[in-house]
């Protein structure tokens, strides 16, 4: 699959962590996008293994990720590894 940068700031995007599987990922607020193939977003949901993770512990409210075709692996995704939902 040919993977090609949609991603750009106030995208709400779906960030999968793992290929072959999609009941891991992050929901997020796209608020940055970095020099070196990566973004930043605000966390909205995150979901583990099929279910919303309701952790409170975790201190940090964002989470970063490459952008779509920087990461080794994004060809082996059934689906892509980042999809823009709104």
């Amino acid at each position: 699959m040919k993977c090609e940068n949609t991603v750009k700031i106030g995208d709400v995007v779906k960030s999968l962590d793992f290929p072959h599987t999609s009941d891991c990922y992050y929901i997020g607020l796209v608020t940055e996008i970095l020099d070196d193939g990566r973004f930043r977003a605000k966390t909205i949901k995150r979901v583990w293994r099929g279910k919303e993770d309701e952790d409170k512990r975790l201190d940090e409210d964002w989470f970063l990720a490459p952008l779509p075709g920087r990461m080794l692996f994004d060809d082996e995704f059934t689906t892509p590894r980042i999809q823009v939902v709104a």
